[in-house]
């Protein structure tokens, strides 16, 4: 469905992505770890518009979206839910999920989301007349999502959604990912929380420096020795030596 192919993205002389290839199947949620500054947000970034890559290919389906504005990605379907969040706070829920529906086909679809994002965030109705910024972390990220959503996506890029949020949200918002892949929504998701975001990846690369040092199904990675040393804080034994 999503195909990146040998992805170069420069910063000045900086290679934040170094020929970087990732393929996404209709479906799924392919999840995208690293540590800070490993270029997993580039490559979010990269995929929506917002950042043009110096080499390489962005392919969604039959569109190469490498040379289109974020604006004409969004209408193609690919949409992101961003780092922090970026609501409008002084704005209430109701008029920043309006902001999500506002290019031609979502406007169409408009009455049908609003349904869809109130069942899967109840809090989001009973509050839909509250100004965002006196909301909560969590529903504030809440608000985040389901504005992507009123963009009828047919891929939601998701850039750290668990960021600052209490465990027990986390854990809200990562059973919200897996309802909508569930309902058929494609995810590339970026995540710090490596536990968390491989548990429910059907498949996962791992950045280093702007580089894939390691895929596969998301059990896979995560059970890796690398991946336990590196980012999930577990000593790996080493086995010992034969006679």
């Amino acid at each position: 469905m999503l195909s990146v192919k040998n992805i170069v993205v420069k910063y000045g002389m900086f290679r934040a992505l170094d020929d970087v290839s990732i393929d996404v199947g209709e479906g799924q949620i392919v999840g995208i770890v690293g540590a800070n500054g490993a270029g997993k947000s580039t490559m979010i970034n990269a995929v929506s518009g917002m950042t043009k890559p110096t080499s390489g290919t962005v392919m969604f389906e039959d569109t190469d979206l490498t040379k289109m504005s974020a604006h004409a990605i969004v209408r193609a379907g690919v949409v992101q839910v961003p780092e922090g969040r970026r609501l409008f706070p002084d704005m209430t829920v109701y008029e920043n999920l309006l902001v999500g529906s506002a290019h031609k086909r979502a406007k169409a679809e408009r009455s049908e989301n609003f349904d869809k994002v109130f069942t899967l965030f109840p809090r989001l109705k009973e509050r839909e007349t509250q100004v965002a910024r006196t909301l909560s972390g969590g529903e504030q990220q809440m608000i985040a999502v389901a504005r992507a959503l009123m963009s009828s996506p047919r891929i939601l890029l998701m850039d750290e959604p668990s960021l600052g949020l209490a465990p027990i949200v986390i854990q809200e918002i990562f059973m919200v990912v897996r309802q909508l892949r569930d309902l058929g929504l494609t995810i590339l998701l970026v995540e710090q929380n490596v536990h968390h975001c491989l548990q429910i990846s059907d498949y996962a690369y791992v950045l280093e420096t702007g580089q894939v040092v390691l895929e596969g199904t998301g059990h896979d990675v995560l059970e890796n020795p690398m991946t336990k040393a590196a980012y999930l804080g577990m000593a790996v034994q080493e086995e010992p030596a034969s006679n």
